[in-house]
Order: C-alpha cells, then sequence, then structure tokens
C-alpha cells in the first residue's frame, strides 16, 4: 500500500516505527512548511555514543535472571534508537554496523530506508527519542516458541524529527504522541531489536 505524505516527511518512513509513525502523524499538509536552506550538505558525522540502560518502569515482578534480560534489551533498545539517529542523520550514507544492535525486520527496515534516503537525497532533520519507557512483558521459556524475548513499550513525539530534503531545516509542527512497542531477542547471547510496532496514535506519558 502506498502512502501519499506531504512535503513535511518525504519518505516511506525510517525504519517501521518511523514508516508507521509517518503514516499516522502526517494527515494533512502544512502549509507553513519552512524554506529549504542554500546549501545541500548533511552534518558532519558523529561517533555513536555508548548505549546505556534508560529508567524504565514495570508492572511485572521481575526476578533476579528477568532484570538482567531486560537490561540485556534496554541496551540494544537504547543502542538501536542511537543507530537509527546516527544512519538517517547521515541522509543513509552512515550505514557502519548497523546490525550491531538490529536483527530480522528492524534491520531490513534500517537497510531499506537507509537506501531509500541516499537515493532520493533526504535526511532526518531533528532527533528520534523515547519518552515513557515500559517493560510490557518479558519470556525467558527456552522451551517455547516465543523463547528469550522482552517487550518495551514507549512513547515517541513526531515534532521532534522529520524525513526532508538535503540542507532543509526541521519543520515546526505541533507535538504529538505516539505509543510504540519494540520486541528484543535473545539469540546466542546477544539481545538485539528484531520487531517493532505501532500500539497508539496517542500517548499519556508525555
Amino acid at each position: 500500500m502506498t502512502i501519499e505524505l506531504c512535503p513535511k516527511s518525504l519518505v516511506h518512513g525510517v525504519g517501521v516505527a518511523l514508516s508507521l509513525v509517518l503514516a499516522i502523524a502526517v494527515s494533512g499538509c502544512d502549509s507553513t512548511a519552512p524554506v529549504a536552506a542554500p546549501t545541500s550538505t548533511l552534518p558532519a558525522p558523529a561517533a555513536q555514543p555508548t548505549p546505556t540502560v534508560p529508567p524504565y518502569e514495570t508492572d511485572l515482578d521481575l526476578n533476579a535472571e528477568e532484570k538482567e534480560a531486560v537490561e540485556g534489551a534496554l541496551l540494544a533498545f537504547d543502542g538501536y534508537i542511537k543507530t537509527i539517529n546516527r544512519v538517517f542523520a547521515s541522509g543513509g550514507t552512515d550505514t557502519q554496523n548497523v546490525d550491531q544492535f538490529a536483527r530480522a525486520g528492524s534491520l531490513e527496515s534500517l537497510k531499506s530506508e537507509a537506501k531509500s534516503m541516499k537515493s532520493n537525497k533526504q535526511y532526518m532533520a531533528g532527533k528520534y527519542k523515547a519518552y515513557g519507557v515500559h517493560i510490557e512483558s518479558v519470556n525467558l521459556d527456552t522451551n517455547s516458541d516465543k523463547a528469550r524475548k522482552v517487550s518495551i513499550i514507549f512513547c515517541t513525539k513526531d515534532s521532534e524529527w522529520s524525513v526532508v530534503g538535503l540542507g532543509d531545516p526541521l519543520p515546526t509542527s505541533p507535538p504529538k504522541g505516539i505509543t510504540m512497542q519494540h520486541i528484543a531477542t535473545d539469540v546466542d547471547g546477544t539481545w538485539k531489536v528484531a520487531n517493532q510496532y505501532l500500539r497508539s496514535k496517542e500517548c499519556e506519558s508525555i
């Protein structure tokens, strides 16, 4: 299905998570879109910060093993968010180690959108951030098909980032909270983000 987007965001999506946000956040065009800057340059590449475990909440009564798994999943989650910002701020040109914190659908989407940005001469202005991180579930049952998975729920503000043409600034728009779900999986002792889904078009935590 093709989604027609306004000039605010001229891309199919920024990974699966961001494309979901784009699809629901851009319901109409902004007539006050900024004029393009007179250059077509990108910010200078910067080293990716080391991921850390972000503050989180949960309603679960986690045991020691589950807490360790949550920390591993959240390190991957934070690293994946940082990778999104690094790769897409570069217009899809900085794709070094994109598989460090992503696998499966998340990795394929990251590569695909980076390629699309590069070919369309676009980049992500602003920064993609996670707010109100909540651990929804932890499954460490190695005998089940859902083995070693952590479900992470969080909010993001679509007004803090936008995919635009090279040199264009971040458009101004009213903030809107979107609820997302990331699934981190542990394969051979390494946690990575495997998939992400839209959970709600609203978010009460921001």
